[in-house]
């Protein structure tokens, strides 16, 4: 463990030697595992206190010190040609399934199979509605059922759960708070209260793609797996490596130049 714990603070140690004030096992990282703060002049990295293992702590802390290292080389944090020279498809694709292959997979597929569990459920509720309504469509509202909805069960067309006084009403517990609606029309406004579902699980999958395509993630997934197992990116990303390790031998990223000896 002594052994390990070394390791983790001689990599910290190289990273506060460029004025960075790194913070190991002292705070939460703002609900991160690592990151990367920039104040004014002033950096910070943090390390989220409930990492124990050495192997995530030292990829962690280069991941975040790839941040720090790209906001010196281009404060947009937008270009990756300081590292890779000019970005073509070929890179840019082979960074992607660097992060593909690091990024951690249970809160994607969480995502993915609720979408497919919504998706589903949206299918079945839609089948019920066109067996009575034969014209029903799922893409628009449906007017035929619409105006046929008493004035309080309206707002759930909008609304999962709405309070009236001190009573809260739900979607979810429709059918013992209203028996009075047919089945037809419980049915159409459990397929609106699923298809706002899909559109926020839409929204997150959406923020989460953007987030990891971000150029700075691209190239701190690939820091990240470079330094910590070279053969699996040289494998994954051939002409990347290629472009990267000439950056590193014209001393242009001086960074990360001699970055392996402190790994």
């Amino acid at each position: 463990m002594a052994g390990q714990r070394n390791r983790i603070i001689e990599l910290a140690d190289y990273i506060s030697s460029f004025g960075i004030d790194v913070n190991i096992a002292k705070n939460k990282a703002r609900g991160n595992k690592g990151v990367f703060i920039r104040t004014n002049k002033s950096f910070r990295i943090d390390l989220n206190k409930s990492i124990k293992d050495e192997e995530s702590s030292i990829k962690i802390l280069l991941h975040e010190f790839a941040h720090y290292v790209h906001s010196v080389h281009d404060k947009s944090l937008k270009s990756l040609d300081f590292a890779f020279g000019k970005l073509d498809n070929n890179i840019l694709e082979e960074l992607i399934q660097i992060t593909v292959q690091e990024v951690p997979k249970d809160s994607a597929k969480m995502l993915f199979d609720k979408k497919e569990e919504i998706n589903s459920q949206i299918k079945e509720i839609s089948a019920k509605i066109k067996n009575i309504y034969p014209d029903f469509k799922i893409s628009s509202d449906y007017k035929t059922l619409e105006k046929n909805l008493p004035l309080y069960a309206k707002y759930f067309l909008k609304y999962d759960r709405i309070r009236v006084f001190n009573n809260l009403y739900s979607v979810e517990c429709m059918d013992e708070q209203f028996p009075e609606l047919n089945e037809e029309q419980k049915n159409y406004i459990k397929l609106k209260s699923k298809q706002r579902s899909l559109r926020k699980i839409n929204s997150k999958i959406t923020k989460l793609n953007s987030y990891y395509n971000q150029p700075t993630e691209l190239f701190a997934r690939f820091v990240e797996l470079y330094y910590t197992n070279p053969l699996i990116t040289k494998k994954i990303a051939p002409i990347s490596c290629k472009k990267f390790e000439e950056t590193l031998l014209s001393k242009k990223i001086p960074e990360l130049t001699n970055i392996e000896n402190h790994l």
